[in-house]
């Protein structure tokens, strides 16, 4: 799938050339995550990611990403996206530590990496869930 066939949500038009990157080949290896564009008050720009778990149509929780010049940082919604998803992890107090969390810099790794690391993470087994 291209990047023009991802469908954005979030406040704010047009991906920078990273998030597409990025979510292109994240899409390419996992299909079927929200992409979220959204923007600091600064204007710094930064993209959520994720994952609603469904059982019965029901949302049980959300995984979600955060994507940024930085890199990327995950883990469990505290309330499936309904209050945390125009925040980012460190202020929605996502724990991005221990085995269900996420953290890498895009000093360590291209950006084609992270999305193949951010992939591996969201199929993998989460502790208690």
């Amino acid at each position: 799938m291209a990047a023009e066939e991802i469908e954005w949500g979030g406040q704010r038009e047009g991906a920078t050339d990273a998030e597409l990157a990025f979510a292109t080949t994240l899409n390419e290896l996992l299909p079927g995550l929200d992409y979220w564009l959204y923007a600091d008050d600064d204007g710094t720009p930064w993209l959520l990611v994720s994952l609603d778990i469904i059982d019965d149509n029901a949302v049980l929780d959300t995984l979600r990403l955060d994507f940024d010049e930085r890199g990327i940082r995950g883990g469990w919604s505290p309330a499936c996206l309904n209050w945390d998803s125009e925040m980012r992890a460190e202020a929605a107090g996502i724990d991005v530590s221990g085995p269900d969390g996420l953290v890498r810099q895009t000093i360590d790794s291209p950006v084609e990496d992270l999305a193949r690391r951010a992939a591996e993470w969201f199929i993998a087994p989460k502790n208690g869930r």
